[in-house]
């Protein structure tokens, strides 16, 4: 499984050789999380050349997000904000991106691996399916610039000011109970806050496309990160005055928000070889943290 990330700069991070094999160019990744069980893995992908890569086969489950310069997907040209989407198993178009360009890319259930072929081969279906769900999966392209931003879908009232694109929504079926893939982009308005707690019962992980936020973790900022586990308690926001906030999001499940108020935390116990008025407890289960974030602030714990 994935460690909890929360949070992370990009910026923070050292390049690898990106994970796309069978192409001609160069490209370079960091890793924003990683699963060394399964494969699946969230980069920010900078491409140094021209590169290219014909028609093949996935071993995952893919998406792609453009933030910057230009990919070409079969005969379709995605700028900044493009996305694209293609299961496991399905034959994707040949690929052609841009010098420079810098895009998101994430994997589910599966590692880097590629098998080019034009058509399909043995083992191989023509529709994919889905991560999640038992639904036969095909390849989504959307514009997010030409999207319109939507009211929040999953809570009113207090988060009614929120806005939404949904960029895809696994077809998850009954029997799979209701675990498909979600991938959307969030925005808050400038001053936007919350003062809740939430949690969910699936992950919740994003990447800060513009502007700022404050909540209990710290202050997200453009290339911040977090993967954070089912049920992990968070809240407290307050988006920034000037530009609000905007972050594409990806669940692997309906965003269903549990709420808590009047929390409060009580660490009890009994000093045995430290100074519990210099240095304080420290709290279990303290997720990965980059240093431009800064360092926990446990004083008085």
């Amino acid at each position: 499984m994935r460690p909890h990330v929360e949070l992370i700069q990009a910026a923070d991070l050292c390049w690898h050789d990106a994970e796309l094999i069978k192409a001609d160019g160069r490209a370079k990744q960091r890793n924003l999380s990683y699963d060394e069980e399964d494969g699946s893995a969230s980069t920010s992908v900078v491409f140094d050349t021209a590169w290219h890569r014909p028609a093949g086969f996935h071993n995952a489950d893919v998406e792609w997000y453009v933030k910057k310069g230009a990919v070409k997907i079969g005969d379709r040209v995605l700028g900044p904000g493009g996305y694209f989407r293609a299961p496991k198993g399905l034959c994707v178009p040949a690929f052609s991106v841009a010098a420079g360009t810098e895009v998101l890319l994430f994997r589910e259930y599966g590692d880097w691996g590629f098998s080019v072929s034009s058509s399909n081969q043995a083992g191989f279906v023509s529709r994919g399916g889905n991560t999640a769900s038992t639904e036969p999966g095909e390849i989504t392209i959307v514009d997010t610039e030409r999207m319109e931003w939507l009211p929040n879908l999953y809570e009113g009232d207090t988060q009614r000011f929120l806005k939404l694109k949904i960029l895809y929504h696994d077809p998850a079926t009954p029997e799979d109970n209701n675990t498909g893939f979600v991938t959307i982009m969030c925005w808050a308005p400038p001053g936007w806050s919350d003062n809740r707690m939430v949690h969910h019962p699936v992950f919740e992980e994003a990447y800060c496309l513009d502007g700022a936020m404050d909540y209990n973790f710290g202050s997200i900022a453009e290339g911040t990160y977090f993967f954070r586990p089912a049920k992990v308690k968070h809240g407290h926001f307050v988006a920034a005055e000037e530009k609000g906030y905007t972050g594409i999001f990806r669940l692997d499940g309906a965003l269903i928000n549990w709420i808590t108020v009047n929390e409060r935390v009580i660490t009890e116990g009994t000093a045995i070889n430290y100074d519990p008025e210099t240095q304080g407890s420290v709290l279990a289960g303290i997720p990965v943290r980059s240093r431009t974030v800064g360092n926990w602030n446990l004083d008085g714990q």
